[in-house]
């Protein structure tokens, strides 16, 4: 009969634990930088607080004309809307589509952070609808 060593079983379940343990990947705080607004004025529910009541934030940014891209964006942002013939406040060139989204939503900042993680965006700017 086969004798194996007394803490084997011990040492399998460590193995086991060490290789299905998730290691968060840092934040690029390179990202962060694409947020052209202030998320410090923002509360726990997205909203900012003027004289006269709270309001969300409405933001824009420009992604390539690829539905592979909006995708992407669609399953970060429930609030995202694209708008495929505008251009917007941030410019969108030709071959690019304006997408538009705001703050009050659950994980607000975590959304953009994962927003402007997309190697595809290169701004986020505040929507002044003007």
């Amino acid at each position: 009969m086969l004798k194996t060593h007394p803490l084997l079983p011990i040492f399998s379940v460590l193995a086991l634990f060490i290789a299905c343990t998730h290691k968060a990947t840092p934040e690029n705080p390179d990202a962060w930088q694409k947020i052209k607004f202030n998320l410090n004025d923002l509360d726990e529910n997205g909203l900012r607080s003027p004289a006269n009541g709270k309001v969300a934030v409405d933001y824009e940014y420009c992604i390539p004309a690829k539905e592979r891209h909006w995708k992407a964006i669609k399953k970060i942002d429930p609030s995202a809307k694209l708008h495929r013939e505008s251009r917007g406040r941030v410019g969108c060139v030709d071959g690019n589509w304006l997408v538009t989204g705001n703050t009050h939503q659950i994980n607000h900042k975590r959304v953009l952070y994962l927003i402007a993680s997309q190697d595809f965006v290169t701004q986020i700017l505040e929507n002044f609808y003007e």
